[in-house]
């Protein structure tokens, strides 16, 4: 027998000659336990898989190359340094905008959860104190699901957010594709645009206060113009913003 291994690059060779030995002696005794068991249960046998793949293999290994793109060997981990970012009271912007619909659901999704666990964690520990943190979401039907059980993360930050001072932000140009419910616990709307019809009855039914102004939405088209509807006025207000320009 071999000396045990020492250190990883032995371990990785120790396990490499384990795989060849059992591909070409798949039934041997060597490679059940004393009570007859596998030694390997079958994710043991994936993962030893990556260390010695099959020529040709056409599994998981053969699927990750293409992911080769996305790691970066240097990476950090970029929620503990935002995490940290924030509570520095500093501005964070993730810019996703270039990432397809998966890439962009998963690292907004893990990176909402933890800044939602963060504050409950500082709030059950009494340490919140006067610490507020405000999230914008722009785009945001390609991010809140439209049917969710009120467990997705942003409608958490819709009905907690406030007690663990979180505060929320989000566009959208299509209202029917948001969760009614998220929608229903929106506090403060401002309305410009918006083309289809669906979109403004969705927009009605949430808050009645725009069921009069209906027509007006779908047929103003000045840049800028807003109805605004906040927590602190009962009626719809119009308002027209200036586009922001520099000084010179």
């Amino acid at each position: 027998l071999p000396p045990e291994p020492t250190d990883l690059t032995s371990l990785v060779s120790e396990l490499s000659a384990i795989i060849r030995f059992k591909r070409s002696n798949k039934t041997h005794p060597l490679l059940n336990s004393s009570s007859g068991k596998p030694l390997f249960e079958t994710d043991e046998e994936a993962l030893l898989e990556f260390l010695e793949p099959k020529p040709g293999s056409s599994g998981a290994v053969a699927l990750l190359p293409p992911f080769r793109k996305y790691h970066d060997p240097s990476a950090g981990d970029f929620v503990t340094e935002i995490l940290e970012l924030l509570d520095g009271g500093q501005v964070v912007l993730l810019d996703l905008g270039n990432a397809n619909d998966e890439i962009l659901s998963y690292f907004s999704d893990q990176l909402s959860r933890a800044v939602f666990e963060h504050q409950v964690n500082k709030f059950s520990n009494n340490t919140l104190n006067k610490h507020f943190i405000q999230l914008y979401f722009e785009e945001a039907h390609n991010l809140f699901p439209a049917k969710d059980d009120g467990k997705a993360i942003y409608s958490r930050f819709a009905k907690e957010g406030a007690k663990y001072h979180i505060g929320m932000v989000y566009s959208t140009q299509s209202p029917t594709t948001i969760s009614k419910d998220l929608l229903a616990q929106t506090e403060n709307f401002f309305i410009l645009h918006l083309a289809s019809e669906d979109d403004v009855n969705t927009l009605a039914k949430i808050n009645i206060a725009y069921q009069s102004m209906k027509g007006d939405i779908l047929l103003a088209k000045t840049p800028g113009y807003a109805r605004m509807l906040t927590r602190s006025h009962r009626f719809v207000v119009s308002v027209q913003a200036h586009k922001f320009e520099p000084e010179k």
